[in-house]
């Protein structure tokens, strides 16, 4: 199973590459380490902003904390009739159709040394512009949009400033949700906190093999608490004597902030 992504996209000079660099900022530092990932400039595998995962590491005080984490593709800016191969128009429409979901960054900031490619900032029509272009091209994924910049806005859009980097947590956390995906935890005899990505609807099956593959081949049980459950008590043995801790087989469903420890045979 490949790690969901993101594609950013936008008119040239809407503050794509700006933005993907404050995400870079972001970025985990052994990206290596992580599967299913490859160095590639374009490519940013990007920490997770996760308060609970703080409350965890503050509470327990482990050695290690490793973060669940979102990929972002910076993708070449997108001009009109791209579907009839315009600008760079084939290449990005390959590209998009390789992502899960979309960030479409729109231009809201004025500055005269970036000229706008269309001679004004006009958001409603530099997002129909794009939309259009996927339309014709057939690419449907689910998008956010985000304003950069600029005192102009619409409700139900994001604002981000992409050169000071103000908003790009919360962008973060959106494009996550916008992938489907929710989080849960295990801890490594105490030293290790990790929060794991999992698409929303997996079970514990699947949780098990995201952490080890031989964990979900000898899957006997997972013992599972809710977070706020195990935050509250602040102890494993406690929360079990409690009769908090639930025993799940292969087929529970994980819930967003679900601590788990998978009993298994290898």
């Amino acid at each position: 199973m490949s790690s969901l992504s993101c594609g950013i996209i936008g008119l040239p000079n809407s503050g794509k590459s700006t933005l993907f660099n404050s995400l870079l900022k972001r970025q985990i530092a052994n990206v290596a380490s992580y599967p299913f990932t490859t160095i590639e400039p374009n490519v940013g595998v990007v920490e997770v902003p996760d308060e609970r995962l703080k409350k965890l590491a503050d509470l327990l005080k482990p050695e290690k904390i490793v973060p669940a984490t979102v990929t972002f593709i910076d993708i070449a800016g997108l001009v009109k009739n791209a579907h009839q191969g315009e600008g760079l128009g084939n290449q990005f429409l390959a590209k998009i159709r390789e992502v899960d979901a979309i960030v479409h960054i729109i231009r809201g900031f004025e500055d005269e040394t970036v000229p706008h490619y269309y001679g004004s900032i006009n958001l409603k029509r530099d997002k129909e512009i794009v939309d259009l272009e996927l339309e014709m091209a057939e690419i449907k994924k689910p998008t956010l949009y985000v304003v950069n910049g600029g005192k102009e806005s619409q409700e139900e859009w994001l604002k981000v400033d992409a050169k000071s980097g103000e908003g790009v947590d919360e962008l973060i956390k959106k494009a996550y949700e916008l992938l489907g995906l929710i989080t849960f935890y295990t801890i490594k005899g105490g030293q290790e906190i990790t929060a794991w990505a999992l698409k929303n609807g997996s079970t514990a099956l699947e949780a098990a093999a995201k952490v080890h593959e031989d964990m979900a081949q000898g899957f006997i049980k997972a013992e599972v608490i809710n977070f706020n459950d195990f935050v509250n008590i602040g102890d494993w043995h406690q929360a079990k004597n409690l009769g908090k801790v639930g025993l799940e087989g292969k087929e529970y469903q994980v819930q967003d902030g679900d601590v788990i420890e998978f009993k298994f045979n290898v």
